[in-house]
């Protein structure tokens, strides 16, 4: 008995001082036992986990604690307290549940690894859960700066840099230091991955880094470092020489003499490309040549007369433009159009003095009287005349203005076989658009009437500088393009002389609209075509003088045609007004054919457009009209309408598509469709609906 009571005393004191630190012994000498009184402050079976087990600074980890008996049933109504050193600790609101667990939180604004611990604090004094946890807190990620290019146009730049995650937001700071002594600007704390800085300066580098925000208010350290010069200039382009222009001429030349370029191309901080380019006489650009180079800020060009481009591929031009388009490496382009090359005349002549405006024939009649005075006129005199006195002077008069007017238009059947021809294609010269240009008019002999080819046409401003050069074609024909303005026409022909002293007046019938050399006027909706005859030196000059006597004869005769109509219509209307009888009129209705025969010019010369509506049935000014082809599916023509919404295209043979390139209107409806298909040169007016 005592060696079994001493065996169990050991065992019971071992536990006891290993685990419980505060025991009282006492031993019982009446029967040999032993007496043992404690309480426990360390608890071996609950329980505490941490999650997440890495947190970055700042962020919260969840703590649970579980305190379980020595069988592992869950022990409700504890009083926890969490702990760790270096930690901010969120306590249990609660004692522990049915389960026997409670939940706190920590976190910390120091990276490193902290120990998270427990204790019971139920029964006044502090009972230690042994099993403790490991947490990691570790800083905030670094966000990383994208790269910048050298140089940034303009005065602001956009930078960039990586995302953390949809959680994170970021500050982003530009200085003119690399070390950021001094800070320029900053973007404050924003969820965006880019952000625009403003007002930079010109030729100054900037610095840019950034830093992230986690969602509980920890800071990163500040990113990598980039930069960027801003360049807000563009190069400078200044010609040095153009070259000599030699011998030659607008009609003698040499299309391999070459002409060497030199043009300085400067940029304030670092050049990319210069490129060069000849102007149109359309107003294009086009590559000329391909034989420049540059070295260093010197653009050397070297073209030949063979590659510029010529009047009616036969003469040069009497001036040529060139561009040259330099850009540097921050963007930043510059285009100069200023090169001017002059070629000089086939020959010197003296300057001429502006050609005065021949002003219009003078009215043969005023209109002195109105329509009350001419009554009483007709009732004093007419009106005294007997009644068959009447009816056979209105008759007469009907039949010879009827008469007159199928003499004057048998007059000029004679040459309508040619000049319907003729006229046909003026109209289709004044509808489209040849080799870039604006169809002008046509040059003719003022005897035969026949086109003159290879006449020089030269178009002069109010400046007397001239402003436009081309030489007629096969049919007579010549183009210009011209801005608004005030203009006059020079014309030169072998063996002609200009102006025209046989053809009088603006009707050469049937051509009209003649030119005689005044000033003209060419506006936005004015559209100029003009016919100029030229006079034949090697002609006869009875037949010179026998086409002039014509010509001013037919002018007198048109004048007393139209004066003789206004007043047999006059008469007309008189008689069957005193005497309306069925030969009175019998008498006006004859004047009817008479009067479109007066009113057929008018007819004739009315310019046909289309017309651009809105579903308000309002005309719509500056909409831009496009024509596409077909085939290579390319925009081949454009028009804007002009104030009353008109429009028109005149095309070749081929399939095309109209289209409405103003991005603020929807096509409502085009008449017949918007696809166009001939097989031969058409005029193209379909009115459009549009809507906003």
């Amino acid at each position: 008995m005592k060696i079994k009571t001493a065996l169990t005393s050991v065992i019971v004191f071992l536990a006891i001082f290993l685990f419980v630190p505060s025991v009282y012994a006492q031993l019982d000498p009446s029967n040999d036992s032993v007496t043992v009184s404690a309480y426990i402050n360390v608890d071996l079976y609950s329980t505490v986990s941490v999650s997440p087990n890495t947190v970055e600074i700042y962020q919260p980890s969840n703590v649970e604690v579980r305190v379980l008996s020595p069988s592992g049933v869950g022990i409700p109504g504890r009083q926890i307290v969490i702990y760790g050193t270096g930690l901010d600790v969120v306590q249990p609101l609660a004692l522990t549940d049915a389960t026997g667990r409670a939940f706190g939180s920590v976190s910390s604004t120091v990276p490193g690894t902290y120990t998270v611990c427990a204790k019971d604090t139920t029964f006044g004094y502090d009972i230690f859960i042994q099993n403790c946890n490991t947490l990691y807190v570790v800083p905030v990620p670094v966000p990383t700066m994208l790269p910048e290019p050298q140089y940034t146009k303009g005065f602001t730049n956009m930078v960039m840099w990586e995302s953390l995650g949809a959680n994170y937001k970021y500050n982003v700071q530009v200085s003119e230091f690399s070390d950021f002594r001094s800070v320029k600007a900053e973007a404050g704390y924003m969820t965006s991955t880019s952000f625009e800085f403003t007002n930079l300066e010109n030729g100054k580098m900037y610095f840019y880094r950034v830093r992230a925000q986690n969602p509980y208010g920890g800071l990163s350290a500040w990113s990598n470092i980039t930069y960027s010069v801003q360049d807000a200039q563009a190069p400078s382009i200044e010609v040095l020489d153009m070259g000599n222009i030699g011998e030659n001429t607008t009609t003698e030349w040499d299309p391999n003499y070459e002409l060497i370029f030199l043009i300085r191309v400067t940029d304030n901080l670092q050049l990319n490309e210069a490129k060069f380019f000849c102007l149109s006489s359309g107003g294009d650009l086009e590559t000329c040549t391909n034989n420049y180079s540059l070295e260093g800020d010197l653009l050397t060009v070297k073209i030949k007369l063979g590659d510029l481009e010529k009047v009616s591929d036969i003469y040069l031009r009497e001036s040529y433009k060139f561009c040259v388009e330099a850009d540097d490496v921050a963007g930043n382009v510059i285009r100069y159009c200023d090169i001017i090359l002059n070629i000089p005349l086939e020959e010197v002549e003296e300057e001429k003095p502006p050609i005065p405006v021949t002003p219009p024939p003078p009215v043969v009649n005023d209109i002195e009287k109105v329509i009350d005075d001419i009554t009483v006129i007709l009732d004093d005199t007419v009106g005294k005349l007997d009644p068959s006195d009447l009816e056979r002077v209105t008759t007469a008069t009907s039949v010879v203005t009827a008469t007159s007017a199928i003499v004057v238009a048998a007059g000029t059947f004679a040459t309508v076989p040619y000049f319907l021809l003729q006229l046909f294609l003026n109209l289709l010269s004044l509808l489209g658009f040849r080799k870039g240009a604006k169809p002008v008019g046509y040059v003719y002999d003022s005897v035969s009437k026949a086109p003159i080819a290879q006449a020089i046409i030269r178009i002069y401003d109010e400046e007397e500088h001239m402003v436009w050069t081309d030489v007629t074609d096969g049919n007579g024909y010549f183009t210009a393009r011209l801005k608004s303005g005030r203009y006059r026409l020079e014309v030169r022909a072998s063996r002609y002389e200009f102006p025209s002293k046989v053809v009088f007046g603006k009707d050469d019938a049937p051509i009209t609209n003649v030119y005689h050399g005044e000033v003209f006027e060419v506006g936005e909706n004015r559209e100029i075509n003009f016919s100029i005859p030229l006079d034949p030196l090697e002609e006869s000059q009875l037949r010179v003088r026998l086409e002039a006597f014509w010509t001013r004869t037919k002018f007198i005769v048109h004048l007393l045609h139209i004066l003789l109509f206004l007043v047999g219509l006059t008469l007309a209307f008189y008689t069957y007004y005193s005497n309306p009888t069925s030969l009175s009129l019998i008498v006006l209705l004859l004047f009817v054919p008479t009067f479109f025969l007066v009113l057929r010019n008018i007819f004739f010369s009315r310019d046909i457009y289309g017309v651009v509506k809105d579903t308000q049935g309002n005309r719509v000014e500056g909409v831009a009209v496009g024509l596409r082809e077909a085939e290579f599916d390319k925009i081949v023509a454009k028009r804007v309408t002009d104030s009353m919404g008109r429009y028109r295209f005149f095309v070749g043979e081929g399939r095309y598509y109209i289209e409405i390139l103003d991005r603020n209107y929807v096509v409502e409806d085009i008449e017949d469709g918007n696809e166009v298909f001939t097989r031969k040169e058409t005029l193209i007016t379909r009115d459009i609906l549009l809507k906003e």
